[in-house]
């Protein structure tokens, strides 16, 4: 059939100028003659530096509409290139329906931004959003300085991974007062904040039982062990610890990776321990909450394929709960915050609380 051999040979892009893409996009589906479905619930658009980062984003996007309907707009940025220019293809990414009667594709506008060009963005982006459709921002890199306002305002979800910032503090400084301030309709996607998910729900698990509950008012140590790296997401843990306890991060010392948790007048204070974890997995092995008598674990163990949450409990009884494990790559980070409803303002209490240990 002739319209599937042009859907086929688009997802390799082909190149259009710039004042043509609705139009070319249009043709596309017209020479598609039904072979496949357009489909798009919302505008995914995807900001990166570099070609390497283009490809490995384009190979996200694909996989990641097989799930989630949207037109992608990913904007690649050249900042030391010479000459100011810029280019641009479209593509399709195709997936057999549930059904199996045919294919649905969903577009992506691709285009490379060379010189130091990034007042160009917003309008790239909204010239070519699909429709009133709600408008994902993934950020791939540290936010530039100064932010600017224009972009802000009209995203719904900015989707970032503060794990890979250089300077936390700075880029945690420009997204509160600059960014997030400039809209109130922006909820922040932290993937460095999903990464720490199953422990959390874990966490919360062995919390539902009211013995375990009771352990956590004596606790007087927490340690959390973490793959190199990944120092921060072991602080969003601590910091939702903390946030969801009443709990106050005090005197960090040894590199950001001891301090004491303040619990409160009259409570015996909290020691806390970051340790890196070498041969860790995935980004959080191990979360260890220690009473004298007591103890709640969440961690992975070897041959096993499944996140363990035990209790051990003064009587000597234990409790033993095998939870799903999650993963670590990007597409499943990416696929869960589409999935899930905001956590923005749980996310925002443990990011503040957490402060003290991100340098």
């Amino acid at each position: 059939m002739p319209g599937t051999a042009v859907i086929d040979n688009l997802t390799r892009g082909m190149p259009v100028e710039i004042g043509k893409i609705d139009r070319e996009l249009k043709h596309l589906w017209e020479q598609g003659e039904g072979a496949a479905t357009r489909a798009s619930l919302i505008n995914f658009a995807v900001y990166c530096e570099g070609s390497a980062a283009m490809d490995d984003s384009t190979q996200v996007i694909s996989q990641l509409t097989a799930d989630h309907a949207c037109r992608a707009i990913l904007i690649g940025m050249e900042p030391s290139a010479t000459e100011k220019r810029v280019q641009a293809w479209i593509s399709a990414h195709c997936h057999i329906s549930r059904a199996g009667a045919k294919q649905v594709c969903c577009e992506q506008i691709t285009f490379l931004i060379e010189g130091n060009s990034r007042e160009l963005i917003p309008n790239i982006v909204f010239s070519h959003l699909d429709s009133d459709l709600p408008l994902y921002l993934w950020w791939r890199g540290e936010f530039p300085e100064p932010p600017g306002e224009q972009l802000w305002k009209w995203v719904d979800r900015l989707i970032y991974d503060s794990q890979r910032w250089q300077n936390p503090r700075r880029q945690l400084d420009l997204l509160r007062n600059k960014i997030a301030a400039s809209t109130p309709r922006l909820t922040l996607r932290d993937l460095n904040w999903t990464r720490s998910l199953y422990v959390r729900q874990a966490m919360a698990r062995l919390a539902d039982h009211p013995e375990n509950l009771a352990q956590l008012s004596r606790i007087e140590r927490v340690t959390i062990a973490h793959a190199p790296q990944a120092r921060s997401t072991a602080a969003l843990l601590v910091g939702w610890l903390a946030a969801q306890l009443s709990w106050k991060i005090a005197d960090v010392t040894s590199g950001g990776n001891r301090a004491r948790i303040v619990r409160g007048e009259k409570q015996p204070d909290v020691a806390l321990e970051l340790i890196e974890n070498d041969r860790a997995s995935s980004s959080l092995s191990e979360l260890v909450l220690t009473a004298p008598d007591a103890q709640l674990r969440i961690g992975y163990e070897s041959g096993s394929d499944y996140l363990h949450a035990d209790a051990r409990l003064p009587d000597g009884h234990e409790l033993r709960h095998l939870m799903p494990p999650g993963e670590d790559s990007t597409l499943s980070l990416l696929s869960e915050e589409l999935n899930r409803a905001s956590t923005h303002e749980i996310y925002l209490r443990a990011l503040s609380a957490a402060e003290p240990l991100l340098s």
